[in-house]
């Protein structure tokens, strides 16, 4: 059973579209440091019962508050995806707050100067917090807490560039 408070840990997955050293700034001017994670359906099972019991928690609340109302509930978006075709799940995690990242010891801190990119190996602390909120519905949020890197990617668009190649001259042009 899962409190408001509790942190969970999720097994390892691959990061996609991480903002965990710099906030996305794209729909928010504040800032949201967010991460989606791609894992099996094997491990994701756990994630996906938790998520459920919470939102199962909080229909049965909604329901305590209104015995009468026989209407649909309305239901959010869940915070994961299934994806039909190989069967992995992808988790959304998000927070206002910069989550610690650790290393793959799970005791350093890695610093602010490396960023965690695309395709690294990570896994996730977070705290399911379950919502009812008319215009969106009955779900569950999963702030993030914290990360631990077991594989680094890492790179930058401003020092990628091209790889010499021999021009091609076409004649009468250079």
């Amino acid at each position: 059973m899962i409190n408001k408070t509790q942190v969970v840990e999720t097994a390892f997955g691959e990061a996609l579209y991480p903002h965990l050293s710099v906030p996305d700034t794209q729909f928010n001017a504040e800032g949201i440091y967010q991460v989606k994670l791609k894992m099996s359906r094997a491990d994701a099972d756990k994630e996906m019962k938790t998520i459920n019991n919470i939102i199962s928690k909080e229909i049965a609340e909604e329901h305590k508050k209104h015995p009468g109302n026989t209407k649909l509930t309305k239901k959010a978006p869940m915070p994961y995806e299934i994806n039909q075709d190989d069967g992995s799940v992808v988790f959304k995690f998000k927070t206002k707050f910069k989550p610690k990242i650790f290393d793959h010891t799970g005791s350093n801190l890695i610093p602010d100067s490396k960023v965690v990119w695309g395709g690294s190996e990570i896994k996730v602390r977070y705290t399911p917090v379950g919502y009812n909120v008319a215009s969106t519905g009955i779900g569950c949020t999963l702030r993030l807490v914290s990360c631990q890197v077991r594989k680094l990617v890492e790179g930058s668009v401003a020092t990628q560039g091209f790889a010499p190649v021999e021009p091609v001259l076409t004649e009468g042009k250079q």
